[in-house]
């Protein structure tokens, strides 16, 4: 006869709450706040809060219902593992929403101008609508602010530089104009792009390319190629340029920081950047239903419970999002301190894997963590977070600067031979491997 019995065993199970919180690691600032603004629309129980009441006395941040959001982060974070994904928020505790484009962009338009040409920048930033366009004309929001109309047009310059390709323009046209004119300055061109876009553009969206093949006396498969151009290249709504669906050479050209890393005296501090004068909590109304939860109809309680637990998950994920990347940010700069201080050519060699023993955590973790985050050096440059883990961008710097100090063309044997003097002791064939990464051509091109 056969006998059945139950032993007990643990073992690891994916819950929806993990996975959640996996895709939230993944994600870059201008993208999570797309995924919270959508939790917002959806979720009743999660609550925006975008007035705050004090200063916290400790470190200076805004506070609301008594409790500091940078404060409340830092305090969670401990010398040991990473903190349980799954621990119980507080009803009373919030945490800082994501930065917005438009908080970014005011951010980066603040460190760039003077403070007598802040306001317009305000005005300009205030002014674009959910798709980045500029529902004002320059002219009116010189008059409005009282300035000039050269002013008004220089911040309007500094914004569309800094910004994603086509921002603060005036409609779609006049977005592709300006993308097609910054590919062209980085040496990306197409025939007869322009002219389709700036001539025939109502005909390009009706359709009518026979009509446009003859007018501008070109053949039907120099259309199809300038169209194929447009939607490989371009973009229509520039505020969207940052989005995951979004053309590749946009999402590459424009990048915003997930954390800086600030020089203090000697010391390095890193900050996950986040909005100053909004923050998430639970909806006030929904934590007193749930606490008499057992008074209501069946209906209710159970619309109550589903929704102040998704929101308590929600806000536990965003919160473990930060803390694990404030650690991993810390972990790198001790790291790679004599880079932080001397350059490229000090980065230390380093390994995700490493990163996630330091931390005790799983090397998927750091990996999801640091994918297409974006550090602010003490320097004021933007650096991938994927380049920490590159030691040979120290390798390519040198080689560069040989190739840009040449009498002639080198070969890459030569330069291989050059890089030994140096201390980089490289084959040829990896020589070539880094020039075709740098996108220097061979030396017969040179």
């Amino acid at each position: 006869m056969f006998e059945m019995s139950m032993l007990p065993e643990m073992g690891m199970r994916v819950t929806p709450a993990l996975l959640n919180l996996a895709q939230l690691l993944t994600l870059p600032t201008l993208d999570l706040y797309q995924v919270v603004q959508q939790e917002l629309a959806e979720n009743p129980a999660l609550e925006e809060l975008e007035t705050y009441e004090a200063i916290c006395v400790r470190c200076g941040s805004l506070v609301v219902d008594g409790l500091c959001v940078r404060c409340a982060s830092s305090d969670a974070v401990s010398d040991g593992p990473l903190p349980n994904y799954e621990a119980e928020v507080d009803p009373l505790s919030f945490i800082a929403a994501p930065r917005s484009l438009a908080e970014t962009l005011l951010a980066d338009l603040y460190a760039s101008l003077p403070t007598t040409e802040q306001p317009i920048a305000l005005a300009l930033v205030g002014s674009l609508d959910e798709h980045g366009f500029l529902a004002d004309e320059p002219e009116v929001i010189a008059d409005l602010l009282g300035v000039t109309l050269e002013r008004v047009l220089a911040v309007l310059a500094r914004l569309r530089e800094l910004g994603p390709p086509g921002i603060a323009t005036r409609d779609t046209q006049s977005c592709l104009l300006a993308q097609i004119d910054l590919l062209a300055a980085q040496g990306v061109t197409c025939p007869h792009v322009r002219t389709l876009i700036a001539d025939h553009y109502a005909d390009l969206g009706a359709g009518r390319f026979k009509q446009i093949a003859r007018q501008l006396h070109i053949s039907a498969a120099e259309v199809d190629a300038a169209r194929a151009f447009v939607r490989k290249q371009l973009w229509p709504f520039p505020a969207q340029a940052t989005l995951p669906d979004a053309a590749p050479l946009q999402r590459t050209r424009y990048r915003t920081a997930d954390l800086a890393i600030i020089q203090r005296d000697s010391l390095f501090v890193v900050e996950v950047l986040h909005s100053l004068r909004r923050g998430l909590r639970l909806n006030p109304l929904y934590q007193d239903l749930a606490r008499h939860a057992a008074t209501l109809p069946e209906a209710e309680r159970a619309h109550v419970q589903e929704y102040i637990a998704r929101a308590r998950v929600f806000l536990t994920n965003l919160r473990q999002r930060e803390i694990t990347l404030q650690r991993i940010g810390e972990a790198i700069v001790v790291r790679q301190k004599a880079f932080l201080q001397h350059g490229v050519r000090s980065l230390a060699p380093m390994t995700r894997a490493e990163i996630a023993v330091d931390l005790g955590v799983h090397e998927s973790t750091v990996s999801r963590a640091t994918s297409d985050k974006t550090a602010l050096l003490p320097n004021g440059t933007l650096l991938p977070m994927s380049e920490f883990f590159i030691a040979a961008r120290g390798v390519q710097d040198v080689l560069r600067e040989l190739i840009s100090h040449e009498a002639h063309p080198l070969s890459d044997e030569a330069l291989a031979q050059l890089l030994e003097v140096q201390g980089y002791s490289i084959a040829r064939r990896t020589v070539a491997k880094y020039r075709d990464l740098l996108k220097i051509p061979p030396s017969h091109l040179r």
